[in-house]
């Protein structure tokens, strides 16, 4: 999965609305707490990674220099010779190789970014289904004793059914909080996936290959007279 999907990653606005209604109807405001806390979570953090992965996996800007000036070289080599060509040459080695060197970071950054996403992802996919089982519970709930979504009263009820209603709309909260709670800890004791990928990603900045600059070599480089064209390539 990668960013060009991640605007498919849609967040669960009707479960979230079914259930922040039941926390707003009897003052739940944990549960409403819980719920912005997930929704930042869901729609942002995830997104960014798999926009993140997509954008480094698609980088060859780097591969195709290295291709253009490794072309350019094989094609002077057959006629051009003198000490001009030979710094060229040289240059052209040294510069292939810092380019090659960063394509390669470039794909590792791929595998780093796309490793945490897939940890959020697993994490992701948990919180959806308990929201999800949540909001179908308290729905069924709601469905029992007459409960109109979008109502800010309760319905007409006994005593005895008013307190069977809010029984079951804490029972599902407690379900929901302690099961979320228990996911989030899971991700936490994955960290050490995610801590490691972090220095990578360091490692990768402070090393990342730069290109050599041509330097003193320039002189030679440029200068007309320090290429010659080899006599059997020359077509006099």
């Amino acid at each position: 999965m990668t960013g060009r999907n991640a605007s498919g990653l849609q967040y669960p606005g009707k479960a979230d609305q079914e259930v922040r209604f039941y926390a707003d109807l009897i003052g739940a405001d944990g549960i409403v707490e819980l719920l912005d806390n997930l929704k930042k979570f869901l729609v942002g953090d995830l997104r960014r990674s798999l926009e993140l992965a997509d954008r480094f996996a698609s980088q060859s800007k780097l591969k195709s220099a290295s291709e253009l000036v490794t072309k350019t070289k094989l094609e002077l080599r057959p006629a051009w010779q003198g000490d001009g060509f030979d710094q060229f040459d040289a240059y052209a080695a040294e510069t292939t190789k810092a380019l090659d060197a960063g394509q390669t970071s470039l794909g590792n950054l791929t595998t780093v970014v796309a490793n945490l996403a897939t940890t959020v992802i697993n994490t992701y996919k948990n919180l959806l289904e308990l929201l999800g089982n949540c909001a179908s519970t308290l729905a069924q709930l709601g469905g029992k004793f007459g409960v109109v979504l979008g109502s800010a009263a309760f319905p007409p009820l006994t005593p005895l059914a008013v307190q069977d209603l809010i029984d079951g709309i804490n029972s599902a909260f407690t379900t929901l909080w302690r099961d979320c709670n228990a996911s989030l800890t899971q991700l936490l004791t994955d960290m050490t996936t995610l801590i490691g990928a972090g220095f990578q990603l360091q490692v990768i900045k402070e090393t990342f290959p730069k290109i050599p600059s041509v330097g003193t070599s320039a002189v030679v480089v440029a200068d007309p007279r320090r290429w010659r064209i080899k006599p059997e390539a020359d077509p006099a």
